[in-house]
């Protein structure tokens, strides 16, 4: 058995104590959408691992599978279906990883699991390899996250069970380092931002061929015990969510390359006696990743949280009491007038009963807003106008979809359905006691885009990608969530 970093130990513990496969639901038609079942990641015997449509939107149900969120899209014709990890912090799409250099012969058995794609086999037919490249992912400023696949280029139709594009640009593996499955970007590129360049990523291709009205797609990843989530390519579900969606600019990372990153204005934690910290300047920028499982949070961040917790380090993973997992609490991310809060049972990840450990990690690069804390809230992503919309996540029924539109208000200011009653949990805000004085923490400049769409911010990215994605899996993975349990299809009107 390789050797496995402390967070892919405890991947591999889960994975082996929690898993079923969620039932695939009924197809559903409706005016003007397609509404069709995407079947689960196939599990391996013995076990346990513990993402709809209407008028122009394309929802993919995500199926908690406590490892990674993933998605089956069909590649090639006939489509050659593939589980692949639906990823907010990267932006190529690829498969076809190398089983064997998998961090875990578990993770290793699963992505065999995975499918495979063959160009040979479609009758597009496919054509390449157009080119090639190498890609790095992980915290460069934690060796153990570090992982790389080098691609060549083809093109070929994709598909999201009926719907699809045509002639879409992806990558096809010729080797690959700890990757055990495939990964669908959709984040901007790196170097060439929203631009379409060097070529048209998925997203792009979906609102430029018309299936969806613009490059917009909402993220419902829902908390720890759901089975399913869902992302929604050019909608929007006002059934998910509480409040009005926060229109926030999307802002560089680091090194002012392109990312899905904003500010955050204050965090802190709720409990008997709630903490507020404002942050400013480069400690206020995060990214939001949902190929990333723990966070990772700078020390001025990630400390009076750990603090708070009663945390304390353990090799490069925060130990906290499994107690707290029965206390009422959250763990509190504010955007602007939004706050967003992560209640203790999906902040915290539970390895045994007597074993729990805090869903974040320290880094000096990047900062990430992983799984840990995108569970607690519902995000629309809008490439166009180089937004997010944020709002405290929740569920009130059935989805009621809306079509976003094209131009500068294409996501709409629009308000949730859903009351404090209907939020996904219960964080306990009545159990405070006392307030802690509000401090400042971070220093510096937040830095932004530059007003030309088609600059550049630097030359970052393109024989290599710097994303800080933390716990990709197979490099350092404790949470899967695998996929899907159905996907509805809206096409544009």
């Amino acid at each position: 058995m390789p050797n496995i970093s402390p967070g892919a130990t405890i991947a591999a513990l889960l994975l082996s104590r929690h898993a079923h496969a969620a039932p695939s639901p009924p197809s559903e038609n409706g005016v003007g959408y397609l509404h069709i079942p995407v079947t689960a990641a196939d599990q391996l015997p013995g076990t346990d691992i513990n993402k709809r449509a209407t008028g122009g939107s394309i929802e993919q149900i995500l199926t908690n599978q406590q490892l990674f969120y993933s998605a089956k899209v069909g590649l090639g014709s006939p489509p050659q279906q593939v589980t692949v990890l639906v990823d907010t912090g990267s932006s190529e799409l690829w498969v076809n990883p190398d089983c064997s250099t998998a961090t875990s012969d578990i993770l290793s058995k699963l992505c065999k699991t995975y499918g495979h794609y063959d160009p040979n086999k479609s009758t597009t037919p496919a054509r390449g390899p157009l080119g090639n490249k190498t890609i790095r992912y992980g915290d460069p400023s934690d060796a153990s996250t570090h992982t790389s696949v080098s691609i060549d280029y083809y093109s070929d139709s994709l598909s999201f069970g009926s719907a699809g594009i045509t002639n879409q640009t992806f990558g096809v593996v010729t080797k690959s380092v700890g990757q055990s499955q495939g990964i669908l970007g959709l984040a901007p590129d790196l170097q060439y931002g929203f631009t379409g360049k060097p070529y048209n990523l998925v997203l792009s291709s979906m609102a430029q061929q018309g299936l969806i009205n613009s490059a917009v797609f909402s993220l419902d990843l829902r908390h720890m015990e759901s089975k399913t989530g869902s992302i929604i390519y050019g909608g929007i579900d006002r059934n998910k969510f509480v409040g009005t969606l926060e229109r926030l600019p999307l802002v560089p990372g680091s090194q002012g390359e392109f990312r899905l990153s904003a500010q955050m204005s204050s965090f802190g934690v709720t409990r008997t006696k709630s903490q507020t910290i404002k942050v400013q300047g480069n400690s206020s920028v995060v990214m939001f990743d949902s190929g990333t499982s723990f966070s990772r949070l700078r020390r001025e961040v990630a400390l009076p949280i750990i603090e708070a917790l009663g945390g304390r380090q353990v090799t490069n993973r925060v130990a906290v009491d499994c107690s707290i997992l029965d206390t009422q609490g959250s763990v509190d991310f504010g955007f602007g007038n939004t706050i967003i809060r992560v209640p203790f049972k999906d902040f915290i990840v539970a390895v045994s009963p007597t074993e729990c450990y805090a869903g974040l990690v320290i880094t000096n690069d990047n900062q990430i807003l992983g799984d840990t804390i995108l569970r607690a809230g519902y995000f629309v992503f809008d490439w166009e106008n180089r937004a997010v919309h944020v709002a405290q996540a929740a569920n009130c029924g059935d989805n009621d979809i809306i079509t976003v539109g094209k131009g500068p208000s294409a996501v709409p200011k629009v308000t949730g359905n859903c009351q404090e009653s209907d939020l996904l949990y219960s964080v306990g805000s009545s159990t405070i006691t006392a307030a802690a004085p509000i401090k400042t923490v971070g220093s510096g400049t937040v830095p932004s885009f530059p007003t030309n769409t088609n600059a550049r911010p630097n030359d970052a990215g393109q024989t290599k990608s710097s994303k800080s994605s933390g716990n990709r899996v197979g490099s350092a993975p404790w949470l899967i969530i695998s996929l899907v349990a159905t996907t509805s299809l809206l096409m544009a009107l």
